[in-house]
């Protein structure tokens, strides 16, 4: 018999809306396999505020079971603060619920050593090696999105990007381009947080340009739905057809959905059960498709905010946060700052003030990497009043020269193409800047 999940009441940390989910501890995959797959798409203790749409993982105790794989694994996550006398009892009654519903003659050895994930990330990464993948493949992938977001700094400048690019060539292929992809397309659509679709389409563009990775043809816009299915349908392989799916996905809506479905049933009715089975099978496989590329982006924001929540633990924030200095995305840091925000408008000043200290610690671990330059700009657009962007530009005198100009005057112009109020405030800032840098060069050439 499968473990039920708990009703549990939950308050939305961005608005404060409350609303109920159902919070699973107990995932037995032997008394109901469809649980792995969930579990593994991060379908599980997954809640999403219906007021809002701030969505994430629960915290809560989980016991992982699949016989199959003789595997028995705990996790107790650290932000709960359960001291370790608390945390045994737990995980005792946990691994009994579980030892409860097999068999004398069935229960085996590994009842008797549960094993403890730490992290959750931890526990995912002992369930895909029970099912064959390894470590490595899972972190080949973590170094596909490092690397994307190395290359997304310098993606406004040509011999940065040139210089990239030629370093990590080999890493630049059709899987590597296949992720860039479903970024996009899950930045379009707002699936993800701290991507932003028309840079991500820029870096794309711009790497097409430098390598020579062939990718899978674009429908026009002009193409019918039949021309789409052809095109889909002439994927030479899995990795072709994932990738058809994912520069098509804009056409892939549910117009097409609609229209396909009545091709089916169109070919069913007229007798031509090849041809109806041939399209019902495409429709499987886009819908497939197009499951695993959400899923592997949402798996990027559930390991921003877990990320997130390990640093905010740590004794030494500066250090936890030097450590993982690789590991400091843009999806990492906009989620550092959603939860800030999120912690000062539920009044928890204690909890604000700490997300604070620790996005400044990783805006200042990201900085210690940039050219000066860079590090000079980034300073100055944090500022918020004029006599801030002076200090910041006195103690940086040596670095006015045109080049800094010429940066800062292209971010303006960007700027400026955005009608946003806010945009257009920063946007004043950002003029005012560039007045006080010419007037200290002027004086500089006196």
């Amino acid at each position: 018999m499968a473990f039920p999940p708990m009703p549990t009441t939950m308050t939305c940390p961005q608005c404060g809306t409350n609303f109920v989910v159902e919070v699973h501890t107990i995932i037995d995959v032997g008394q109901d396999p469809d649980l792995k797959d969930a579990f593994l798409r991060s379908r599980l203790n997954f809640a999403r505020c219906p007021q809002c749409d701030f969505a994430g993982l629960i915290s809560t105790p989980l016991i992982y079971h699949d016989p199959e794989h003789e595997l028995l694994i705990t996790y107790v996550p650290q932000e709960l603060d359960i001291n370790g006398d608390e945390r045994e009892k737990l995980v005792g009654q946990l691994v009994n619920a579980v030892m409860q519903t097999v068999p004398q003659e069935e229960r085996k050895g590994y009842f008797l050593q549960p094993r403890t994930a730490l992290t959750y990330e931890g526990l995912v990464d002992a369930v895909y090696e029970a099912e064959g993948i390894s470590k490595e493949a899972l972190e080949r992938q973590r170094k596909m999105m490092r690397l994307i977001d190395s290359l997304l700094g310098s993606v406004d400048d040509d011999k940065a990007l040139d210089a990239l690019v030629e370093e990590h060539r080999d890493e630049l292929d059709y899987s590597f381009l296949l992720l860039l992809s479903s970024m996009i397309d899950a930045a379009k659509e707002g699936e993800v947080v701290g991507l932003d679709a028309d840079r991500l389409q820029q870096l794309r563009q711009a790497l097409l340009e430098r390598v020579d990775t062939p990718m899978p043809p674009t429908a026009a816009d002009s193409a019918t739905v039949d021309e789409l299915i052809q095109l889909l349908q002439e994927a030479k392989d899995d990795q072709a057809f994932q990738s058809a799916v994912m520069l098509n996905r804009e056409r892939l809506d549910y117009a097409f959905f609609e229209a396909l479905t009545q091709r089916i049933e169109s070919a069913r009715a007229d007798g031509k059960d090849d041809r109806a089975d041939q399209l019902a099978d495409l429709r499987r496989r886009i819908l497939d498709a197009m499951d695993r590329q959400r899923q592997a982006i949402q798996d990027l924001e559930d390991e921003a905010h877990l990320l997130v929540m390990e640093l905010l633990d740590a004794e030494d924030t500066a250090a936890a946060v030097r450590e993982h200095k690789d590991d400091l995305t843009d999806v990492v840091l906009t989620m550092a700052f959603r939860l800030r925000q999120a912690a000062e408008r539920r009044g928890d000043e204690k909890r604000a003030n700490r997300l604070d200290a620790l996005t400044s610690a990783m805006i200042d671990t990201i900085e210690e990497s940039l050219p000066p330059k860079q590090r000079l700009i980034n300073q100055l657009l944090r500022t918020e009043t004029l006599d801030e962007s002076n200090d910041v530009l006195e103690a940086n005198r040596g670095l006015l020269d045109d080049e800094l100009v010429e940066e800062i005057e292209a971010y303006a112009e960007e700027l400026a193409t955005n009608e946003d109020e806010r945009v257009q405030e920063l946007l004043d800032h950002v003029r005012a800047i560039l007045k006080q840098i010419d007037a200290k060069r002027a004086i500089q050439h006196g």
